[in-house]
């Protein structure tokens, strides 16, 4: 009897187990449906058919709508997650900075009137250094003297140690990494605005 017993709770147990099992269109049994069906927030794009989901529906929400609904019905006609700006405001990058919106054609007001917020530590311009053997040395030289790699196939790379360029100001060289000039196009996608000052630090250094 007690082998009886024994063989039962091992078939139940066995048969338990591969119910559990998945393979081709069989998905098998999923003991929290929402923890393997979760649903993004997206800030932009909304879910607004409150039924979406409701096959996989494993929590009684209290306004009833199904599992995949994830429309904000408190923020505004879009039904936004994320929340519209109040009006007139600026945002700001986690420095306080606020946007660059000098045109292309300001370099000359940006070399005058543009400051580099960050300090001339050595650990800045370090990682200008670094920042600068990344984007800027094929083409510029490891000493900026316009004769990178790139320079052979790519006349008019400047060199900035000559006399026209060695007095520039760090707002130039921002500027122009931002706006690109000539045959150089801007970096700003590439580039931080943040990595940006810190290359500007470092080619003033190759300019001393």
């Amino acid at each position: 009897m007690r082998f009886v017993k024994t063989l039962f709770v091992g078939m139940s147990a066995a048969m338990l187990l591969a119910s559990c099992g998945a393979g081709g269109d069989n998905q098998g049994l999923e003991y929290a449906p929402n923890m393997y069906h979760s649903v993004a927030y997206e800030p932009y794009s909304q879910i607004v058919d409150e039924d979406a989901g409701r096959w996989v529906t494993s929590i009684e929400y209290p306004d009833g709508h199904a599992e995949f609904f994830n429309s904000n019905k408190l923020n505004g006609k879009y039904r936004m997650n994320m929340r519209e700006p109040a009006a007139n405001t600026v945002p700001r990058n986690k420095h306080g900075w606020l946007p660059y919106r000098l045109g292309k054609d300001s370099l000359a007001f940006a070399a005058a009137t543009q400051k580099n917020p960050l300090d001339s530590t050595a650990a800045i311009v370090g990682e200008g250094k670094v920042l600068y053997e990344m984007y800027c040395d094929h083409c510029h030289g490891p000493k900026g003297e316009g004769n990178g790699k790139v320079a052979d196939k790519y006349a008019g790379v400047p060199n900035y140690k000559s006399d026209a360029l060695k007095n520039i100001s760090e707002g130039h060289i921002f500027h122009v990494i931002t706006m690109g000039k000539g045959l150089m196009w801007s970096h700003a996608s590439q580039v931080s605005v943040e990595e940006r000052w810190k290359i500007a630090k470092y080619v003033k250094t190759l300019q001393k």
